[in-house]
């Protein structure tokens, strides 16, 4: 089942971005008319250029204040419909948190540095590590988590409505929730190199589409950017496993906690490879 919103609310939502968008291009078309007339009744290709030229340069300052209106609608329902789909997948932003340090600032998405940190991974994979957590832990305790994370969520309200994501985040058992469901991810890595493959191969091939003039139309997941994802990821149950290890133990049985000391020793060893993942300008 999509999570998009029906076509007709979609429309009607974004009518007055369409309403903008129509008002400019029929003005314009008013005006290639009466230079057409003008010209006796017809344009070269380089006349009507001219004429789009003085009409950007002309209509400007008398469009300025309703195309921030625009904007700023725009810009606000996207937001929304965002935090719409958080709402239905809460668990993925719940686990998405714990390596989001890894992608590149949202305020400079054409630019893959942070303060000259190069950024690790890419929004794009997104759709692919989510897959992937499903087919490791399976449907049912996916939507499990799912459900329990809309709980959480339920509790993190602000005033105006909107969730509290910072208090989310902190809450302990958001946090218990996701070290668990990476206890059962651990599992599924007992053959470590054919799991990070496999994860590796099936994130690559869910990429989503990249930002129109963004800088990672050629990003991919190599096996550095796995293991820093990995690292990222797991560090909160590794620095408990390191901490009270009894209590990792008691809470997920001597198999698993044997299991994640062999995961940590993996994660920890040099990768199959000098590859590294990166993001690639066009040339």
């Amino acid at each position: 089942m999509s999570d998009s919103p029906p076509e007709p609310a979609a429309d009607a939502a974004y009518a007055p971005c369409v309403a903008i968008a129509g008002a400019m291009i029929g003005h314009f078309a008013t005006r290639l008319e009466v230079e057409a007339g003008k010209a006796g009744g017809s344009l070269s290709a380089g006349a009507i250029r001219a004429i789009a030229e003085r009409f950007l340069a002309e209509e400007h300052g008398r469009f300025t204040a309703t195309f921030q209106r625009s904007w700023d609608h725009c810009s606000a329902l996207r937001e929304q419909r965002q935090w719409e789909g958080a709402r239905r997948r809460p668990f993925d932003r719940i686990l998405t948190k714990r390596f989001a340090h890894l992608f590149p600032p949202r305020h400079d998405g054409a630019h893959h540095s942070d303060g000259g940190r190069m950024a690790v991974l890419s929004r794009r994979m997104l759709p692919g590590f989510h897959l992937a957590v499903d087919k490791m832990i399976g449907p049912a305790l996916y939507q499990q988590c799912q459900r329990k994370s809309q709980a959480i969520l339920d509790r993190h309200h602000r005033e105006n409505g909107r969730i509290d994501w910072d208090s989310v985040h902190a809450d302990a058992e958001a946090r218990a929730l996701a070290d668990d469901v990476l206890a059962v991810v651990a599992h599924s890595f007992a053959d470590f190199d054919h799991r990070r493959r496999w994860f590796i191969d099936l994130v690559n091939s869910n990429l989503g589409p990249p930002a129109g003039g963004s800088a990672d139309a050629l990003w991919q997941l190599t096996d550095h950017g796995f293991a820093e994802l990995m690292l990222a990821l797991f560090a909160g149950l590794r620095a408990a496993h390191a901490a009270t290890p009894a209590a990792v133990h008691q809470r997920y049985g001597d198999a698993t906690a044997a299991m994640l000391d062999d995961f940590f020793r993996r994660l920890d060893g040099p990768p199959p490879s000098t590859s590294r993942s990166r993001w690639r300008r066009r040339t």
